[in-house]
């Protein structure tokens, strides 16, 4: 008889239980876009690539809210691969938003460390965002030593994309080197400024057969021939470009016949 008692007992405490409304909110949960945001911490530090795409996908999905957050650790973060998937981020899922692009050009042009600066010049390029011409110009001003080099000339692609003509020079010496990545911004460069780079000329191909993965160039043994074969058709293929645009660009070409700098006696002295 007892758990018959307990039973209805039981039914009866249901019945006269207070019911929820149909439209009472959820319980207040923690801060999405910081959640998001630790994801890609813990990802990036950890080195974790999947996770890392899936925090990144996640703060993507949480649209202009994400920026602040994602902007400041950008500006701040200790680590170095914080902050680089920090800019991808707002050059990728953030580059509409003003907040976003101002960080880049104030911050990560600047940025410790070489990668990240790297990065932030070669997107800002390619999104054409004019207002960092100045930055730009100061950032290539600023890249005089040899490890600058591939900086120095991805800047001088991002201006060339920015309708800057100046920057020819510069370009000429990224498209004559022996390096894949220094020819490959320098071709780009060139495509955005008159519309043809090496590869329009002679049959060349920039790449000459380089392997390169996460923008580092494989190394193997030189054969003299093949090397003396590659520069000759790079330079017949350049020699052709600069025909062509001295005779149907020549607004372009007059940037590119400039007079070398010297090392005087005077400065060696003074080195």
């Amino acid at each position: 008889m007892k758990p018959i008692v307990t039973f209805v007992a039981l039914l009866w405490s249901l019945a006269f239980a207070p019911v929820p409304p149909a439209d009472a909110p959820d319980l207040p949960g923690g801060d999405p876009v910081q959640a998001a945001l630790d994801g890609l911490i813990r990802a990036a530090t950890g080195t974790d690539w999947p996770s890392e795409s899936a925090a990144r996908k996640a703060l993507a999905s949480l649209g202009p809210e994400a920026v602040p957050k994602v902007a400041e650790a950008a500006r701040s973060h200790g680590a170095a691969r914080v902050r680089r998937a920090c800019y991808e981020l707002l050059t990728d899922a953030f580059a509409k938003d003003e907040r976003a692009i101002d960080t880049v050009v104030r911050y990560g042009l600047g940025d410790r460390d070489p990668g990240i600066r790297y990065h932030c010049a070669f997107l800002l390029g390619d999104l054409k965002v004019q207002r960092a011409e100045p930055a730009l110009r100061a950032a290539l001003k600023g890249a005089t030593g040899k490890d600058d080099e591939l900086l120095r000339f991805t800047l001088s692609k991002s201006l060339a994309q920015l309708g800057q003509a100046d920057v020819l020079p510069t370009l000429f010496v990224a498209v004559s080197g022996d390096y894949f990545m220094a020819r490959h911004v320098g071709n780009i460069g060139l495509k955005a400024l008159s519309g043809k780079n090496l590869e329009d000329f002679e049959g060349y191909h920039y790449a000459e057969g380089a392997f390169v993965s996460g923008g580092k160039e494989a190394s193997f043994p030189v054969d003299a021939i093949t090397a003396a074969e590659k520069k000759a058709q790079r330079f017949q293929a350049a020699t052709a470009y600069f025909k062509w645009l001295k005779a149907e660009r020549p607004e372009l070409y007059k940037y590119v016949t400039y007079r070398p700098r010297r090392l005087t006696a005077e400065r060696r002295e003074e080195g």
